[in-house]
Parts: structure tokens; C-alpha cells; sequence
């Protein structure tokens, strides 16, 4: 897409359009299906070009994503950094976890209006920096107030490095593989951090996670000047710059905040309500992890063998299902089964999700709103779980969190069903 697309072959319309007729027009009409963004996935990117998928591009996109979403994903080993290093209570813990969310969502938010503009490079290292600067002054924070101004820091740094590693994706050809091995690389990176952070904090005392992160910040300097840029056919394309809608950004964010909700009392609900031990669901939670990860190659696969369309649908449902059953079921067979299930889903979910944004705005300002849409759910996610489980306990939850997904992936299919064929204009899913 780096020269907008290509096509490398004659496609039949063109080859029917020597001899106009009813086979020229069912050729024309075949190649329109082919293009529409719910029909398969290999069907419309055959014949594009874009920014190479080379292994730096690949590092940096990944590297970006790690840590741009590392206050979600590394939320449980960093509020026992909080608690641990200022013997802080679970209240006051939370209150600078979610001031670190927030600056996050903020600044993702906020800067998404940059994401098709030239500069993603130096974006993304003011980001790092920003993040290894304030990790670093947690790390050395002397009260709780300075401890939510640093991390106020860290979370702006963390939104500035996801705009600008997230519009990147959309400046690479083929979303949909783009996506998946962003993801997968992200999702590894995270693995090993959740290993090395506690060891840290065990080897070093509490706060030694924190300037492991301000390590890893600056390591990501060097890998920024590999992302891609905007691409040309989008920067000439003016209505594929505009602002994606309201609705699809709360479906996005409503979608977060189920998924990061629920995860965050994965652990209560195995233990109070399915009546497991902590070690056994510790390890359904690891077995989780490492399982789900073919959900990211699966839900890659169904788009480009079945169409955005029908595999995020499929996805959602599985999904969905597997959310009321956690929360719902107190059987620990089907506790530990369910939240394998919903993990691989979630994973599939979010891939699918990345790359039908992507695909719809190659400028990168629509995939860089809906991560700051992400990031706000996270945020939001978890409190709002927690109130509804006082409120109506574990089966209505279950109910909740499964309508609420199916609620919050509604806009996002509509946007897909909605979209023009390649090369289009995209003005239509403004309101999306």
C-alpha cells in the first residue's frame, strides 16, 4: 500500500471489458464480490503491494504493541509493585493503576488525529522515552504521590508508542498477516515479561519491575525509526482520513472492557465460585496462555479462508459463550475449559479486529482510535466487573458480560459488512 494497490495480474473485468457484454458484466460483478471487505481475505490483498513485513518492521510493530498495551497486560505483577513498594492498600493500589490506564487512553485518544501524519518514527521515541522516564521515577518514588505522577508519565509515554505502532500496521501490505504476527510476537513478549518481572521484583526487592520496563523503553529507541510511514495512496486519499464514528469506537471499547474485566477476576471466580485451588487455577491460567495462542493463527486463517465477516462472527460467539460459562459455571472442568476456550477466542477476536480497521482506513488514524478505545475498556473494565459481580453475582454476570460482547462487536461487524470495495471510497463508514 506504500504506492497504493497494484495489480500484477489482468482481472477479468479488465479482460471482459474488450468484449462488453453479459460475460464482461458477470465478470465485473464477480470481481466487485471479491473485493468487499466480508468476502475472503485472500480474494482482495492477491493483488496489492505495500511497506514490507521485513523482520525490523516486524520487531518494531511488536516491540510497539508489548508496551504500548503493557499497563493491561502487566497489570497484576504491577499493582504488587505498587503495593509492595509503597505498602499500599488494594484502593490506593488501583487508584495508580488506573491513573496509568487512563494517560494511556488519553494520549492514545489525543494523539490519534497524528496517526496519518509524517513522524510516526519520532512519535513513537518521545513515547519510549516518556515511559522509561517514568518507570524509572516509580521506581524511585518516595510517597503514593509521586508514585501516580510517574506512572501518569509511564501511561502518556505507553498511548504515544500504541498510536504510533498500531497506524504502522495499517501502512503495511496484507492487514490480516500483519496483524497475526504482530499479535503473536506481542503476545510472546508479554509471556517472557510475566516471568521476568516477578523474578526481578524477587531478585532485586519491589520497584525492580518497574525499571526492568524502563530498561525495556529504551531499548525500543532503536527499533522505532523501522516503522512504517503513511502510505501514499492514503495520503492522497482524503476521505479515508476522516474519524471513525462514535459507535464503533464504544464497540470497541465495550468489547475491551468485557474481556479485560473479566480476566481481571479470572482468578476469583475459579476459586470462589468453581471452588478450585489457587495452584489449579494458577495453572489453568498459564495452560490458558500458552494454548491460546493457536487462536491467533485460527481466527487468521478463518478471515482469509471465510471473510472478516463470517470469522469474527464465529469468533464472537465462541467467545461470548465461553465468557458466560467462567463466570457462570461452578463445574471446574468446565471453569478450566471455558477460559482456555475464551482466551484462544479473544485472541482471534483481537487479530480479526486489528486488521478489519486497518484495511478500512490505511491511513492509520482509525486503528489508532480504536486502540485508544481499547485502552480506555481496560481502564474501565475492570471496576465496572467488580461492581457487577457485588451487584447480581456470578451467573447474571456471566449473562452480562456475554451480551455486552455481542453488543460491543456489533458496530465493528456492521462497519465490515458496510465497507466498499478496495480502493473506494470509505466515507460511508463514517458513522461506523
Amino acid at each position: 500500500m506504500a504506492e497504493g494497490f497494484h495489480p500484477t495480474t489482468a482481472t477479468p473485468a479488465s479482460a471482459a471489458s474488450a468484449a462488453p457484454g453479459i460475460d464482461g458484466c458477470k465478470a465485473k460483478d464477480a470481481e466487485t464480490d471479491a473485493l468487499r471487505s466480508d468476502a475472503p481475505v485472500h480474494d482482495r490483498h492477491a493483488d496489492t503491494a505495500g511497506n514490507a513485513l521485513t523482520r525490523p518492521v516486524l520487531a518494531a510493530l511488536s516491540a510497539g504493541l508489548t508496551l504500548g498495551s503493557a499497563g493491561g497486560n502487566l497489570m497484576p505483577e504491577l499493582l504488587s509493585d505498587f503495593s509492595g513498594s509503597m505498602h499500599l492498600g488494594n484502593t490506593e493500589a488501583g487508584v495508580v493503576a488506573a491513573a496509568q490506564l487512563l494517560a494511556t487512553a488519553v494520549t492514545s485518544i489525543g494523539l490519534s488525529r497524528r496517526a496519518d501524519h509524517p513522524g510516526r518514527a519520532r512519535l513513537a521515541r518521545l513515547g519510549a522515552l516518556a515511559a522509561a522516564i517514568g518507570f524509572a521515577a516509580s521506581a524511585l518514588a518516595g510517597n503514593a504521590a509521586q508514585l501516580t505522577a510517574a506512572n501518569v508519565i509511564a501511561g502518556a509515554g505507553l498511548g504515544a508508542l500504541m498510536v504510533a505502532s498500531t497506524a504502522g500496521m495499517a501502512s503495511v501490505g496484507d492487514p490480516d498477516r500483519t496483524s497475526t504476527v504482530t499479535v503473536l510476537g506481542a503476545t510472546v513478549i508479554t509471556a517472557l515479561l510475566l516471568i521476568v518481572l516477578p523474578a526481578a521484583n524477587s531478585a532485586g526487592g519491589s520497584g525492580t519491575g518497574f525499571l526492568v520496563l524502563a530498561a525495556c523503553s529504551v531499548l525500543v529507541l532503536p527499533l522505532c525509526g523501522r516503522l512504517p510511514e503513511r502510505p501514499v495512496a492514503a495520503a492522497r486519499d482524503t476521505s479515508a482520513a476522516r474519524n471513525p464514528g462514535a459507535p464503533l469506537l464504544a464497540g470497541v471499547a465495550l468489547l475491551a472492557a468485557t474481556d479485560q474485566g473479566a480476566w481481571s477476576y479470572t482468578a476469583v471466580l475459579g476459586e470462589d465460585h468453581a471452588h478450585m485451588s489457587t495452584s489449579a487455577v494458577s495453572t489453568v491460567l498459564a495452560a490458558a496462555g500458552v494454548i491460546a495462542l493457536a487462536g491467533i493463527v485460527a481466527g487468521s486463517a478463518a478471515a482469509r479462508r471465510y471473510g472478516r465477516f463470517a470469522a469474527l462472527s464465529a469468533c464472537v460467539i465462541v467467545e461470548a459463550a465461553a465468557k458466560c460459562t467462567v463466570a457462570a459455571s461452578s463445574s471446574p472442568t468446565a471453569y478450566a475449559a471455558a477460559t482456555i476456550v475464551w482466551q484462544a477466542g479473544y485472541l482471534a477476536v483481537l487479530v480479526i479486529l486489528l486488521a478489519a480497521i486497518a484495511a478500512a482506513d490505511p491511513s492509520g488514524r482509525w486503528i489508532a482510535a480504536a486502540t485508544g478505545a481499547i485502552a480506555v475498556g481496560t481502564a474501565l473494565g475492570p471496576p465496572a466487573t467488580g461492581a457487577l459481580l457485588d451487584a447480581i453475582g456470578y451467573t447474571p454476570l456471566g449473562v452480562a458480560l456475554a451480551a455486552a460482547t455481542f453488543i460491543g462487536a456489533a458496530p465493528l461487524l456492521h462497519m465490515i459488512r458496510a465497507s466498499p470495495p478496495a480502493g473506494h471510497d470509505v466515507s460511508a463508514l463514517r458513522k461506523f
